[in-house]
Parts: C-alpha cells; sequence; structure tokens
C-alpha cells in the first residue's frame, strides 16, 4: 500500500509536468509560423490564457501527489510502530 501510493504520486508528478509543458509545445509551434493578422493578437493572448490554466492544474495535481506522498510516508511511519498490522 505504502510503494503504490508513492508510485502514484510519482506518476502524478510526471503527469503534472505533462499538461505544464502542453502550452508551451503549442507556443513553440505559433513561434514557429508566420502569421499576423486580425485574431494574431487574441490567439497570443489565449494561449498566454491556457498557460496560466495548465500551470493552476499542474500545480494541484502536484499538491496531489504531496498529500498521497505525506499518507505513504504516515502509513510506512504506523506500520514501523506496530508491525503485526496487515500489509
Amino acid at each position: 500500500m505504502v510503494q503504490e501510493l508513492r508510485d502514484r504520486a510519482a506518476k502524478l508528478r510526471v503527469f503534472a509536468d505533462h499538461v505544464q509543458a502542453l502550452p508551451d509545445r503549442v507556443d513553440d509551434e505559433a513561434a514557429k509560423m508566420d502569421w499576423s493578422g486580425p485574431l494574431t493578437d487574441r490567439v497570443r493572448g489565449e494561449i498566454r490564457n491556457w498557460k496560466n490554466r495548465c500551470s493552476n492544474v499542474a500545480d494541484q495535481i502536484r499538491e496531489e501527489a504531496g498529500r498521497l506522498e505525506e499518507e505513504a510516508s504516515r502509513l510506512a511511519r504506523q506500520r514501523a510502530d506496530a508491525p503485526n498490522l496487515p500489509v
């Protein structure tokens, strides 16, 4: 159970990194394009909005990973104090 919680926390952190990187990939692709016109500023603004949203979501995912890690540590301490607990 403890290892499973730690594994889930690690997977969540990797997922958070991917979520945070999404708008950077879009921004990189947009920078490669030669584009102009009336919607250009709007699109760039939307990319900034998505960057903020993805960053917020990634932070929340990392917080959940931290909670899982804390729970794993709590369970590990509990098991160390009472070795007769079921695994």
